[in-house]
């Protein structure tokens, strides 16, 4: 059976990002920049939930998060559990995010980010031992930040501006 065309494009962009947001997290981190560090695979995850939510949903966050857990070298089914939740949210929440623009819908995703690595931060307490610091819950401004970027290029790209006309 041969797929159209359009849906291997789209199959090529889904795991194209997937893939490019898993190597960003293979970079050289360090200090700061390793606090500051956004969840590439995480904000791939959600993006891609949101446009496309019959080809990646709960069975591909939990892959991508026990991807993520063998990268860190965290505790197996952190992330997973973690994103799972954060992929239950954002389908909960569909149809309110595509109605807004790219800041309005950063602002509506940062609690979902927050729950998700607060999600991580919990199991991680419970599986292991108590963080040192909250540090860990950094990256949900810079994740926030990635969103809204990469909301605004979705939207300049398909020609609708920075605008929002209903």
């Amino acid at each position: 059976m041969n797929m159209p065309t359009q849906a291997l494009g789209s199959w090529r962009r889904i795991l194209g990002s997937l893939t490019l947001a898993v190597l960003l997290e293979q970079l050289p981190w360090s200090g700061w920049a390793l606090a500051l560090r956004p969840d590439f695979v995480l904000v791939g995850v959600l993006f891609w939930t949101l446009h496309q939510p019959a080809r990646i949903g709960f069975g591909a966050a939990f892959f991508l998060g026990l991807l993520a857990d063998f990268q860190d070298g965290a505790v197996f089914g952190q992330h997973a559990i973690a994103y799972v939740t954060g992929v239950y949210l954002v389908l909960f929440l569909r149809m309110r995010l595509l109605q807004f623009d790219p800041f309005r819908q950063a602002a509506q995703l940062f609690p979902i980010l927050l729950t998700v690595q607060l999600a991580v931060l919990l199991i991680g307490w419970l599986a292991v031992n108590p963080p040192a610091s909250l540090a860990m819950l950094l990256p949900v401004l810079s994740s926030t930040v990635l969103w809204c970027l990469i909301a605004l290029f979705v939207r300049l790209w398909h020609g609708k501006g920075l605008q929002d006309r209903a």
